[in-house]
């Protein structure tokens, strides 16, 4: 089984996040939320930063094996300002890959933020043995709230892949999300992230978000609506679940706000 592994390396960043594609991947959202207006700026942008040619050896790592699927696992993003994601700021950046699992991490200098990201490389048998857990009515908080996207399309999947530079197949080629074990091609997590906190926005807009910590727990298929919950746990932190319209948790997303 291969190894890969990668040093905290310092890197400057030569593009950073553009203004255009945050308020495209904000704009995504909004549609997708059936919001009025323009979207909000996301704190979950900054997986954007992949697509920085600082990070071109890091994001060739996170090839699955032959014969296995990069499925994600996890995600954190902690104190994220704008001028971390800005060009030359300056960030350090490890990946260890054994061949069954990867971990992404970026920290970005003078900034004290943080991204870190979560792999699994899965067999098509190991795919299908998956079952999604079920959201019960005693996980929400009283007073939750419920929003319910339209339907995941292939060009929202696309258009969320352009702006975040995820080359996993199985969001865009039929194909090999079918050698995966899947019908179509599916959602990637972060899309799923990214409107757990654009409903979260929502119901508390002046909110100022330090950390968020996402779980991904079932695949979303093309083609299909999910729900966004918000339940807030208490004054500093909520828990977002996404779910199908038949209640399967796809996502778990713990959103900690500042006071």
């Amino acid at each position: 089984m291969r190894q890969i592994e990668i040093e905290a390396e310092l890197r400057q960043l030569e593009n950073g996040v553009s203004e255009n594609d945050s308020l495209a991947l904000s704009d995504l959202t909004a549609e997708l939320l059936q919001l009025r207006g323009k979207g909000q700026r996301l704190t979950t942008r900054a997986v954007v930063l992949l697509g920085d040619p600082a990070f071109a050896e890091v994001q060739g790592s996170f090839a699955a094996p032959a014969g296995m699927f990069a499925v994600q696992e996890s995600q954190r993003i902690a104190r994220i300002a704008d001028h971390a994601l800005s060009a030359g700021a300056k960030v350090a950046a490890s990946c260890q890959n054994d061949g069954s699992t990867a971990r992404l991490s970026f920290q970005v200098r003078d900034a004290d933020a943080t991204i870190e990201t979560r792999i699994r490389f899965l067999t098509s048998e190991t795919i299908g043995a998956i079952t999604a857990p079920l959201l019960q009515p005693k996980m929400l908080k009283q007073g939750a709230q419920t929003f319910a996207t339209l339907p995941l399309t292939a060009n929202h999947i696309s258009r969320y892949t352009t702006l975040a530079h995820d080359p996993n197949p199985l969001h865009e080629d039929a194909t090999a999300a079918q050698m995966a074990g899947f019908a179509d091609v599916i959602a990637p997590g972060m899309l799923l992230c990214a409107l757990a906190e654009a409903a979260f926005v929502q119901t508390s807009h002046h909110a100022n978000i330090h950390d968020l910590h996402a779980r991904f727990l079932s695949p979303a298929p093309v083609d299909t609506s999910v729900q966004v919950h918000i339940s807030h746990m208490s004054a500093a932190k909520s828990r977002v679940f996404v779910t199908s319209d038949t209640q399967d948790i796809h996502a778990i997303v713990d959103i900690f706000t500042a006071g």
